[in-house]
């Protein structure tokens, strides 16, 4: 008699680097809001947050956020769907949301999923707060 097999293991997306949850990092340079985030922007881990932490700046009126990815070392569908439906939220409301110093890694997926063009993105945080003092929008 066969000793039963253990059931098999269903991972979420997040559970694969648990041990680096997304970290939000918040500064503000006048009327512009900088959230640097840091880990992995997929379903189930970083989603939620950046949605969530966008969510209260909206609600506060802070309308001029700018998204540092430099330290973002992952992004799947859900992570850009997140950042496209924040992008569209804020500009339904005379507002903006830029990118600044995003990774290889989420230009190749922004590029490959042909949003490059969508978004403003800076190499520079200087040159990014210029944008939003210029009123530079597309």
């Amino acid at each position: 008699m066969r000793a039963p097999s253990a059931p098999p293991t269903i991972r979420r997306a997040g559970d694969y680097n648990s041990a680096k949850p997304m970290v939000i990092s918040e500064r503000r340079v006048g009327d512009v809001t900088l959230l640097d985030l840091q880990g992995r922007l997929v379903f189930d881990d970083g989603d939620e947050e950046v949605r969530t932490h966008v969510n209260h700046l909206v609600s506060e009126a802070r309308l001029k956020i700018l998204l540092s990815l430099r330290e973002v070392d992952y992004i799947d569908s859900c992570g850009v769907g997140v950042l496209i439906a924040k992008f569209m939220s804020l500009r339904r409301r005379g507002g903006d949301l830029r990118l600044v110093s995003i990774s290889p890694r989420c230009r190749r997926v922004l590029t490959i999923s042909r949003l490059l063009g969508v978004f403003q993105i800076f190499e520079s945080e200087q040159d990014a707060l210029a944008s939003f003092a210029d009123g530079a929008a597309r």
